[in-house]
Parts: C-alpha cells; sequence; structure tokens
C-alpha cells in the first residue's frame, strides 16, 4: 500500500506518535511518503527509527509562495496560491490513502483536492486543540468541507468523537483509536517511597497543563502536612515558565521546587521512573484547548509510578479513579491534595494501583497494537468504494 503521512513538521519531539506510525508503516513493508512543511534533521532519533527513515521520502508540501504572490489582491492571492497547492499535490504525491495528523492541516490537505474526479482517500487524525478549541470558538465550522469529503475522522479519545458527531461529521465516518507507547520498551520498576517523597511533571509550560493548581496542591501539603519531606521537578518550557516561576517564589516554595527546562525524551523518562509521584493537573484553557490523552500518562503507568491526574477531556479512558491512579477535578486544588496524602499514607494500596496501571496500558495502550489495528483499517478505506457523497 503506498501511504503519504501529511503533518507540518517531520519529525518532531512533541509528536513521537507521528514518528512511530511511519516506522511501523515501513516496518510492514508499505510504500510511505511524508508530506511537511518542515523536514527537521536535527531532532534525535533512536537507531531503530534512524535506520527506518534513511531512505524515507519527504516532499515539501504546500510548496513556497512565490513572492509576487504577495503584491497581489488577497482573494487572487489566495486564488492562485491554491492552484500552486493542487498542481505540487497532483505532481509529488502518488497514494493509496493519505494519513494527515491534525484537522487543520486536513483542511489545507481537502482544499488541495477539491473538484478531483477520483480523490485519494483521506484519513484524518484529530488530536487536541484542533477540536476542543475549534468546537468552543464556532462549532468547528472550519472542518464542515473536510467533514463532508473525508473518508475517515479518527479521534484520540471519545469526547472527541463526540463533538465531531455533533458538529456534523458523518457518524459512520468517526472513529476513536487510542495513541500508545511501545510498552515493551518500558521497564515495571515500582520503588517504595522514600525519605523524601520526590514528584515530576514534564511537559509543555502552558495553561492546559494546570501546572497551578500542582503548586497549589504542593503548598497545602507543605502546610498540612509539615513531617511530609518532598521535591518536585518541572520539566518543559513554554509561555507561563515566568508566571510560574513568580507563583513559586509568592508561596515560599523556592526550596522545594526547581524548574529543569527542556528535556531530551531518555532524561524525562529516567526522572519519570525515578519519581514517587507523576503530576498531570490537566486542566481546559480559557480559549477551550484540551488535551487527548497525554502520552506522559502511559509512560508514567507503563514504568510503575503512580499517577495524579483529573476528570479532564480522555484522561477517564486511560485512568479509573483509585484503581489505575487518581483523579480530581479540573482547577481543584484541594482534591489534588488529598489524593497526594493517600498514595503517600497507604503504601499496600499504591503497590496495587500500580500493577492494574501498567496492566491497563498493556491492553488498551500498546502502540504496537494500535498501529497494526490502525494501519489496517487504512487498508480497508483505501480498498473501499469512494461514498463520500453519502451522510
Amino acid at each position: 500500500m503506498k501511504i503519504c503521512f501529511c503533518v507540518s513538521t517531520f519529525p518532531t519531539l512533541s509528536q513521537t506518535f507521528v514518528t512511530t506510525q511511519v516506522v511501523h508503516a515501513i516496518g510492514q513493508g508499505h510504500e510511505v511518503t511524508v508530506a511537511c512543511k518542515t523536514f527537521d534533521r536535527d531532532v534525535p532519533l533512536s537507531a531503530h527509527q534512524a535506520e527506518a527513515l534513511k531512505d524515507l521520502r519527504v516532499v515539501t508540501w504546500p510548496p513556497p509562495r512565490p513572492p509576487i504572490l504577495n503584491t497581489l489582491p488577497y482573494r487572487l492571492s489566495h486564488r492562485l496560491g491554491s492552484r500552486l497547492d493542487r498542481r505540487s499535490w497532483r505532481r509529488q504525491i502518488d497514494a493509496d490513502v493519505v494519513v494527515t495528523h491534525f484537522g487543520y492541516r486536513a483542511v489545507e490537505v481537502a482544499r488541495a483536492k477539491t473538484g478531483w474526479a477520483r480523490r485519494q482517500p483521506l484519513v484524518t487524525v484529530f488530536h487536541g486543540r484542533d477540536v476542543s478549541v475549534e468546537y468552543q470558538n464556532n462549532a468547528m465550522a472550519l472542518y464542515r468541507d473536510l467533514f463532508a469529503q473525508g473518508d475517515l475522522h479518527v479521534t484520540v479519545n471519545a469526547q472527541f468523537a463526540r463533538q465531531l458527531v455533533e458538529c456534523g461529521a458523518p457518524a459512520a465516518r468517526v472513529e476513536t483509536r487510542h495513541l500508545g507507547i511501545p510498552v515493551a520498551e518500558y521497564p515495571f520498576s515500582p520503588s517504595p517511597v522514600g525519605a523524601t517523597v520526590q514528584m515530576f511533571s514534564v511537559c509543555r509550560l502552558v495553561e492546559k497543563k494546570g501546572l497551578d493548581c500542582a503548586l497549589a496542591a504542593l503548598a497545602l501539603l507543605r502546610d498540612r502536612a509539615p513531617e511530609v519531606d518532598w521535591r518536585y521537578d518541572i520539566g518543559g518550557d513554554g509561555p507561563l515558565a515566568d508566571d510560574l516561576r513568580d507563583k513559586v517564589r509568592r508561596s515560599g516554595l523556592q526550596d522545594r521546587v526547581q524548574f529543569l527546562g527542556a528535556l531530551p525524551h531518555h532524561d524525562a523518562l529516567a526522572r519519570m521512573q525515578q519519581a514517587d509521584v507523576v503530576l498531570a493537573p490537566s486542566q481546559t484553557a480559557r480559549d477551550g484547548d484540551q488535551e487527548g490523552i497525554p502520552v506522559t500518562l502511559m509512560e508514567a503507568m507503563a514504568l510503575g509510578t503512580p499517577v495524579c491526574t483529573t476528570r479532564h477531556s480522555g484522561i477517564p479512558e486511560l485512568v479509573t479513579h483509585a484503581k489505575t491512579g487518581m483523579l480530581s477535578d479540573e482547577r481543584d486544588a484541594e482534591g489534588l491534595y488529598h489524593n497526594l496524602r493517600t498514595l503517600l499514607q497507604d503504601p499496600d494500596r499504591t503497590a496495587r494501583l500500580v500493577r492494574a496501571a501498567r496492566e491497563k496500558v498493556e491492553q488498551e495502550f500498546n502502540e504496537d497494537t494500535q498501529n497494526v489495528a490502525f494501519l489496517t483499517r487504512c487498508a480497508e478505506i483505501a480498498a473501499q468504494p469512494d461514498t463520500r457523497s453519502a451522510g
């Protein structure tokens, strides 16, 4: 099967699921093309990934716009630019199925193929803000043509699937398929809590990650349980870095909270494995931005590190409260504090929880199994007759 994966940047550390999907498709003998705006040769890859991708066909799409277009009226410039995009796609992309990650990118692909007598089947994978923000803004008006033209709309959690259907996507063409991790590469190695409780978060420092709530909960832990010696490391960078540092100073937590900056993936995993608790108090941002299901949670659960997270977006599809992790409500520092105390006070219960968490990831969030099922579904889409005019 000829597969074109269409993304904005390839590869990228924040979208390892795309890289692993591409590598898996190559390993299965498919003829793979990646169409991207930017190809980043400096992103670190594993030896296996580097070997698999060494002969990958990469094309730049859409092509750079000629400067003269910037001098033309907007409508004329847009029309000519779209024509260039369509010609470039026809010339460069030969595929049995096109897999596009993120709805925004899929809109560009669908527009480029408007008016074709025979269009390549289009599968779109929606991940996060491409659903939640557009849902809040204008009921996903951006995707109306895509909903009609696309062959399959895949979401990473069930909530996003319901929202797509509510906003006009044909229910028969909407499916939920969880992302996953290569579970076998994550050694299950839970360890008892030491004299100093080590807590860890790794994420982009943006509103939806909820780190302000984590800091508020830890201030409660300091004040109400002074006998507990703890430290909190935060890996990652982002626009809220200065605000979070200010909050740490105002709360008097400077001696307990450390900002590590952006971390290589292997370093983040090592710290996650050594931690006693991983905090991921996700919340809906003011612009509507939400998580899909954070891969960080899957990784921590696979490693045997207990997680404290929230009832946010698709997270309850991965974490069951008090069985595979601890859940509190969004922005609920009090609830997050009590969940931390529960984990620290009952080691036997926590040991049972982390074993169940590992089993959950093995059974339902195994990347190898998920990729096989996804590519099988893509092959079915490529083989079926075009029914996009229906529904």
